[in-house]
């Protein structure tokens, strides 16, 4: 309640934790509370770790309060978790949300990191039947609104700043 970062950082615990916080973050919007009193970086930093730790299914409402675009560490968490989740024979849609947080919020520099993700993966048995092809079709969309983010930000860019004019 006083916003106080030292505290917040003390009741959230480590990232890494089997239940990710402490006495004072026992749910998701606990911890999204104590992570808005960090600095962005570390909120950042400390979203990443919950993710690598505990993948992306308890992530979406903590990725809602970091900062835009995600910083390197938090996308290529972000990606890595999805890419986990594809190669595991998940949906992609069971990640619609992140899926869509990631079109808003990934930075347009991760397109190069994504190509590789643009295939269709051999099924591996135990794998729901398409998988593969409806996540090559999600990272197809992600890399397109984010080449599209990249084009609109080039085009907003003041003409001094683009090396026009």
């Amino acid at each position: 309640r006083q916003r106080d970062a030292r505290w917040s950082r003390a009741l959230l615990g480590a990232p890494s934790a089997p239940e990710a916080g402490g006495p004072g973050a026992v749910s998701l919007a606990e911890r999204a509370k104590l992570l808005a009193t960090l600095d962005p970086a570390e909120r950042a930093g400390w979203v990443a770790g919950f993710i690598a730790a505990h993948g992306l299914s308890e992530a979406f409402q903590l990725l809602g309060v970091c900062a835009v675009p995600w910083s390197a560490p938090l996308g290529r968490a972000v990606v890595d978790a999805l890419n986990i989740a594809r190669d595991a024979g998940s949906y992609p849609w069971s990640f619609s949300g992140v899926m869509g947080l990631a079109e808003r919020c990934l930075d347009p520099a991760e397109v190069a990191r994504l190509q590789a993700l643009l295939a269709i993966p051999d099924e591996r048995e135990d794998a729901a039947p398409g998988a593969g092809g409806y996540w090559a079709e999600a990272f197809q969309r992600l890399v397109t609104t984010l080449r599209l983010r990249a084009a609109m930000a080039e085009e907003l860019r003041p003409a001094e700043d683009s090396g026009a004019g």
